[in-house]
């Protein structure tokens, strides 16, 4: 048969048909294909503001009943938050209190890169991280996997 004007892919690229034996594991294939010279390897291209940036830790509240909301901006928790001239622009997220123990605008969280804060905006039953009491109108650090506690309300804070 005449090859001239066709492309002819090397031994082993395509794979053989049913009738015809199994052909040798990959890594063989390779050996014979390309004695002594190595696989070109691929460089993904770079976008117009350099190498992408490995994905940053996101914070997250994991509430009671199994819910878990990401940190993406301050949120404001409570009973039925409301924002006010001390919030800002905070989501307001409301918690199922079957205890009545958290105050209707009750504690403001909000993360600056991998830094996540509470701070008790004057609520009745206050803040309590991981067995510190937060001092009212105060920002107190939120390590990773963390206790809050909104009254009687518990809360994790992950870093993930």
């Amino acid at each position: 048969m005449d090859d001239r004007g066709f492309i002819v892919p090397p031994p082993g690229l395509i794979p053989s048909r049913p009738s015809e034996p199994t052909p040798a594991p990959a890594a063989e294939r390779i050996e014979a294909v390309a004695p002594g010279r190595a696989l070109p390897a691929f460089t993904p291209p770079t976008g117009p503001n350099g190498p992408a940036a490995p994905a940053r830790p996101v914070w997250r509240l994991l509430l009671p009943g199994g819910r878990a909301v990401p940190l993406t901006r301050a949120v404001l928790l409570g009973r039925n938050p409301s924002r006010g001239a001390h919030a800002g622009d905070a989501e307001p997220i409301a918690l199922d209190d079957p205890t009545s123990t958290v105050s209707k605008t009750h504690a403001l969280l909000v993360v600056d890169g991998d830094t996540l804060t509470v701070t008790d905006l004057y609520s009745t039953n206050g803040v309590v991280v991981d067995g510190t009491r937060a001092e009212p109108g105060e920002p107190a650090a939120v390590p990773d996997g963390a206790e809050l506690l909104l009254g009687d309300l518990s809360i994790r804070a992950e870093l993930s």
